[in-house]
């Protein structure tokens, strides 16, 4: 399911499988991690990732055709392979091209390499390496970069987001209740929310009122001391709909409710009842501030939190990220190098896995006492953790809990996540 309804995908990735797949691998987890911090609703982008090895006379199918079509964003990382490969330069490209022309802004070309000519003049081409090669994952040139990626897929991406999640706000006869319509929808809009139809009256037929209900989330109801006939007859058929709705009632005593899923009525002679009414629109919507999002819930995934050197270990990391999702229904929370938002998804897990370095005796030391920082503060002390050494103990000098498992092949691996997920389910 993409971030955007009805989209294939939100974002395809288009590159040459004879370029870094490690590198192109780390970066396009990176990309999903910084899009998943970002983004304002708790759905998950999709990202198109294909990683079939073998391009060679490989039919461009109608699954790729078709999802290029209903694609919000290629990035293509451009490399001088990538402009003499037939299947990304001539096929994928185009492709994405015929649907959304460079003028649309949702093209993004990722320089691997400096020497590789740009496939589309005039836009947006983000320079991830130098006269010396690819930045790497842990340099600021490559955080600075990788912020000029995500930072206009999340701009578009809210706003079709926001365009596809419309709202009915009912129109009542009642002048002061319009004077609260008109606070609400400039509030509404403000949130870059939409609010649909923009003018609606009581001669309309049964039929326009429930075509427009349908085509919105959900609907505003306003009620006064007196009940007005158009009102009771956009409540009923928002009713009909069996959406979640809102009620905003000038009575404290207000008996009608709404649909599963809706809110309690919301008495607007209290507090800042336009500010009430938007929130409850955007709970609704599933807008919501980051710390509120539980994406295990949406997905039906058990939220692993993984963590390796990412210089010295990318590929053993990646061994073991494909390990785990391949053992169940596992969420990997692959955290950012940046030390100081490292553990901010941490609070989401419901394990941890920490991989000894094959260098840097005191990395192990530094990531569980981050670990235990954040294991503290967000007051998660029964969270099952593990450490697995492919390199041997190497444990000398370091605090590790009691019940920490020690794991030593991935055997031993796939006992532990068997027991998270059977202590999750």
């Amino acid at each position: 399911m993409a971030y955007v309804p009805h989209y294939a995908a939100d974002i395809f990735i288009s590159y040459c499988h004879d370029d870094d797949f490690v590198w192109i691998e780390r970066f396009q987890q990176e990309l999903k991690t910084s899009l998943v911090r970002k983004l304002r609703a708790r759905t998950q982008p999709a990202i198109f990732f294909d990683t079939h090895s073998l391009r060679a006379g490989r039919v461009f199918d109608d699954e790729i055709r078709g999802c290029l079509a209903q694609t919000a964003f290629l990035v293509a990382t451009i490399s001088p392979r990538y402009n003499t490969s037939d299947y990304c330069r001539y096929k994928e490209l185009p492709e994405f091209l015929r649907h959304h022309p460079p003028a649309s802004g949702r093209l993004i070309q990722v320089q691997l390499d400096l020497s590789a000519s740009l496939p589309v003049e005039k836009v947006l081409a983000v320079p991830f390496a130098s006269v010396k090669g690819a930045f790497r994952p842990d340099s600021e040139e490559y955080v600075d970069a990788l912020r000029r990626v995500y930072e206009p897929i999340v701009s578009e991406l809210d706003k079709l987001y926001a365009a596809s999640k419309m709202v009915f706000l009912a129109w009542s006869g009642d002048p002061q209740l319009e004077e609260e319509r008109t606070r609400l929808r400039s509030e509404i809009e403000g949130r870059n929310l939409r609010v649909f139809p923009v003018a609606v009256g009581d001669y309309e037929s049964d039929v326009r009122l429930r075509d427009a209900l349908q085509q919105c989330t959900t609907s505003v109801h306003f009620f006064g001391q007196s009940l007005q006939p158009f009102d009771l007859r956009q409540w009923a058929m928002a009713v009909q709909l069996d959406r979640p709705c809102i009620i905003a009632s000038q009575s404290t005593t207000e008996a009608r409710r709404g649909p599963a899923g809706s809110p309690a009525p919301i008495y607007l002679g209290h507090g800042n009842p336009t500010i009430t009414i938007a929130d409850a629109i955007e709970k609704i919507l599933g807008i919501g501030r980051r710390e509120e999002r539980d994406p295990r819930k949406s997905l039906g995934r058990t939220p692993v939190f993984l963590s390796f050197k990412e210089d010295s270990d990318a590929m053993v990391g990646l061994k073991l990220r494909r390990r785990i999702v391949t053992r169940g229904p596992f969420e990997v929370i692959v955290p950012p190098p940046d030390r100081s938002v490292r553990f901010e998804e941490f609070s989401r897990a419901k394990a941890a896995l920490i991989c000894r370095p094959k260098e840097d005796g005191n990395w192990l030391a530094r990531e569980l006492h981050g670990l235990n920082t954040a294991m503290v503060a967000s007051q998660m002390f029964d969270i099952r953790r593990a450490l697995f050494l492919p390199y041997g103990n190497g444990l000398a000098g370091v605090d590790i809990l009691d019940d920490d498992a020690i794991l030593h092949s991935e055997e031993e691996l796939d006992a532990f996540l068997k027991q998270v997920q059977e202590a999750d389910s």
